[in-house]
């Protein structure tokens, strides 16, 4: 039987929570198994009950979502049971969407999105994949000028297909090569490009710089 994702919810508005709790019991593959309604809360629940993902808001009591986050990455970034953050708020401005991004977020979902596009949202950053709501991908889009880089043909092949957020395992299927080729790719690309070293600091950077389009 497949593993039951562990959820921690953090939102400081009660029926906003039971609502995101209430659509994502409907699913056998995933457990909601705490909530909080400020930072602290979320941050020493993180701690104690070792989620898989935390369904996270920006805006909240004492200590904000954004330094929840950061807290997060650097307490548990020598941790092999660090949670994948989803974002799901109700602002779509670009500088907080990069912000987190930067501070560790795998995801960043609407609150206006259809509820079993928060169950999708928490599978695929479970994974370590990116979430993205197409407001935010548009978002990202509306940033500075496209900057130059020298990434080959093929590296921009494999940058837009994690940007949609594909597996390794997915992209070598898709453009038919091997595992370890796509592997050799993404470590090309974490070295040519500025400041990115991870697999979210490459799809912001991927969308930042149009690299990929909004669906």
């Amino acid at each position: 039987m497949t593993k039951s994702i562990r959820v921690l919810l953090a939102d400081d508005h009660h029926v906003v929570r039971s609502g995101i709790k209430s659509e994502l019991n409907r699913y056998d593959d995933i457990t909601v198994v705490g909530e909080a309604s400020n930072g602290t809360e979320a941050l020493q629940l993180a701690a104690r009950l070792q989620p898989d993902v935390i369904v996270l808001d920006i805006n909240m009591p004492d200590i904000q979502g954004i330094e929840v986050a950061m807290q997060l990455a650097n307490t548990t970034q020598h941790s092999q049971t660090a949670p994948n953050i989803l974002i799901l708020s109700a602002f779509c401005d670009r500088e907080y969407v990069s912000t987190l991004f930067a501070a560790g977020a795998k995801g960043y979902l609407l609150k206006d999105e259809e509820p079993a596009r928060i169950a999708q949202g928490v599978r695929k950053v479970a994974c370590g994949e990116p979430a993205l709501s197409i407001e935010v991908q548009k978002a990202l889009l509306s940033r500075r000028p496209i900057v130059e880089h020298t990434l080959s043909g093929r590296e921009l092949e494999v940058l837009r297909l994690i940007a949609r957020g594909y597996t390794n395992e997915q992209i070598a299927d898709e453009l038919i090569i091997a595992i370890g080729t796509v592997k050799n790719h993404v470590t090309n690309i974490y070295r040519k490009l500025p400041n990115v070293r991870t697999r979210s600091e490459a799809v912001t950077w991927a969308w930042e710089n149009r690299i990929v389009q909004a669906d």
